[in-house]
């Protein structure tokens, strides 16, 4: 018995060992994946983008700017002129943080038993980050009061006050960042599976050969197959929108219109991937498993939990032609910030790109096996 389950056992290893697909994606994406978790995860929030509107302009506002720019944890984005600049600087994304000097800032910092208000206005739409902000900047104005602040007559300063203003999401409601977020994730990986079997499930009942011969063309042929796949990713995207909606209670800021808009174009470049892995791989079984794989690595740079700004160059650049980063930022910005279209072109036209992309690679691929 131990003998035949260890023959058994054996020929496994042999079928694994002449599948080189499947046996590369085992040895290579676990340890790609612990490295891209690391890389983005590791070092913690850095470098998040802020703008200050000084109104003062004194030596005590330039030291606390100073303060913020020498930690790790901000980079200096731009001066604001107004609160209006602020305002569309953080409702674009360019920024996460926002401070407000006013003009009698350390007259009310040095006066004893008053205190200056610095208002902080904070991007809510990813709860983890906000928090880390807000307790950055707590850090901060801490180590600026108390061993610099001086007063007359041996005295007190009153010091600072963080008068925070969360937007987006006033209560850190953690629901609302990633609740929003995964609804990107969730339509990715219902239409990529759809797609992705499309087909090499006909390649397997051999039924290929027949599709190719039909008295469509292949382009037609091409579209009938995605067509499944269009109907079931909106739906999924109308049901999941509803869930939220009701079940969860989260907000809707913006226009559902837009959101099916581009969460059509989203779906459409998953088709277009979706169809590239059914058409390169020999199974389903395989197919199914690269689409778990480039799932789990795909969202290690999506910007669902970890900004994308805030990562290393090289994971920046694969954000940059990743459907789901685009889609995950633009669910969340339509449902929490309200965003309208012009507001979101810099993750509109490189979705539109990937779409071209991987629907014309997909075609041209199509053509090369059916003839």
């Amino acid at each position: 018995m131990f003998k035949s389950i260890l023959n058994l056992a054996w020929k496994e290893i042999i079928q694994l060992l002449r599948d080189r697909v499947l046996l590369l994606f085992l040895i290579l994406i676990p340890v790609t994946l612990l490295f891209l978790i690391a890389e983005s995860t590791g070092s913690g929030i850095r470098g998040i983008n802020y703008a200050v509107w000084d109104q003062e302009q004194s030596p005590l506002s330039q030291q606390l700017i100073e303060a913020i720019d020498n930690t790790s944890d901000f980079t200096l984005y731009a001066r604001a002129n107004n609160y209006a600049e602020l305002q569309n600087w953080l409702n674009g994304g360019q920024i996460s943080v926002a401070l407000v000097i006013p003009p009698n800032f350390t007259r009310d910092a040095l006066r004893p038993g008053s205190s200056a208000a610095l208002t902080v206005l904070v991007d809510g739409t990813n709860e983890v980050v906000a928090s880390n902000v807000i307790a950055a900047l707590q850090g901060v104005v801490n180590a600026l009061t108390l061993p610099s602040l001086t007063a007359a007559g041996g005295r007190l300063p009153g010091g600072i006050d963080l008068n925070v203003v969360v937007a987006f999401n006033p209560t850190l409601n953690i629901r609302w960042s990633t609740q929003t977020g995964q609804i990107a994730i969730i339509t990715y990986m219902v239409v990529l599976i759809v797609a992705a079997v499309s087909f090499v499930r006909e390649r397997e009942l051999g039924t290929m050969e027949q599709l190719v011969v039909t008295p469509i063309t292949r382009l037609e042929l091409l579209f009938g197959k995605g067509l499944m796949a269009v109907i079931i990713g909106l739906f999924n995207l109308v049901v999941l929108y509803l869930v939220l909606r009701e079940v969860f209670q989260i907000p809707m800021h913006g226009n559902l219109a837009l959101l099916l808009a581009l969460g059509l174009l989203f779906v459409i470049t998953e088709i277009g991937v979706g169809m590239l892995i059914s058409l390169m791989t020999n199974s389903q079984q395989q197919a199914i498993l690269i689409v778990f794989l480039l799932a789990m690595l795909e969202s290690t740079f999506s910007g669902y939990l970890v900004p994308t700004d805030i990562m290393p160059i090289f994971m920046q650049a694969l954000a940059a032609i990743s459907p789901l980063q685009h889609f995950t930022a633009i669910s969340r910005a339509i449902f929490l910030k309200g965003s309208t279209l012009p507001m979101l072109w810099g993750h509109v036209i490189p979705l539109a790109l990937l779409a071209i992309g991987s629907i014309g690679a997909a075609w041209m691929l199509f053509a090369k096996a059916a003839e």
